[in-house]
């Protein structure tokens, strides 16, 4: 439980790339909103293989180029503890990337990253994720849908935002039989866990968290918010239409 949600100033994005769109094009607008006036951002892309980690990173310097100058992205990947450690304290923001979810909150924990990266996340540092890196900005990766590929202590995770975060979740318009099967598991989810809050976003869009106030973004988005036994679809873009939805002092 955080001692104060005021500062929190995130992105959570659920698709790196959006159909029909470059990578992050659907988010520039949003990531330049977020990350404001800093400029010097840590990437954190755990959740890749570890062979595919430097073409990854070098992929991130060209797309950040393309949202806008003066962007420095260096990468976590190639640090040694002490050193990744280092980079967290100092970093002016966090890109944290796509990929596996396991694998991204294994190689945080090994490393002693996931509470320093909320403590500064929660004194005001910028905080974006894309796909797996959005899932870890909930309560829990409970609603993943990445397979386990590595074994991790346990499914906690930031915190940022006071729900649990289900990326890709799909638009009933476009297709019902998949929406219908993921709500399904999320209906059950919060069945189990009976206290837990789902928030499902479908691919175009993202949350945007500033303090306690959470909004739905994105052009086509639409969002999810699952709780106390029912469903209820948010497509409206208003400030705080999330937060509202989620009745945040119940699920903090």
């Amino acid at each position: 439980m955080m001692e104060s949600r005021e500062k929190i100033n995130a992105l959570l994005v659920s698709a790196t790339t959006n159909p029909g769109q470059r990578s992050l094009e659907h988010a520039h607008a949003m990531i330049e909103d977020t990350f404001g006036n800093r400029k010097r951002i840590l990437l954190i892309n755990y959740a890749s293989l570890p062979e595919q980690r430097d073409a990854y990173a070098k992929r991130m310097e060209r797309e950040f180029a393309k949202i806008g100058p003066g962007y420095e992205i260096f990468s976590i990947h190639g640090l040694s503890r002490n050193e990744a450690n280092e980079a967290v304290v100092s970093a002016e923001g966090f890109f944290v990337s796509g990929g596996n979810t396991f694998l991204l909150l294994k190689e945080l924990y090994d490393r002693s990253l996931v509470e320093l990266i909320q403590k500064r996340a929660v004194s005001g540092v910028p905080y974006i994720g894309s796909s797996a890196g959005s899932n870890i900005g909930g309560l829990a990766i409970g609603t993943t849908n990445d397979f386990p590929l590595v074994d991790i202590p346990t499914l906690q995770s930031l915190g940022l935002l006071p729900a649990i975060y289900n990326p890709h979740h799909p638009d009933p318009s476009l297709d019902e039989a998949q929406f219908a099967a993921r709500q399904g598991k999320i209906e059950g989810y919060v069945a189990y866990n009976k206290n837990a809050a789902v928030v499902g976003v479908t691919n175009p869009g993202m949350l945007r968290i500033r303090g306690t106030e959470i909004s739905l973004a994105g052009t086509g988005a639409k969002a999810f918010v699952t709780r106390n036994g029912s469903s209820k679809r948010v497509v409206s873009l208003e400030p705080g239409e999330i937060s509202r939805e989620l009745g945040l002092g119940s699920v903090i």
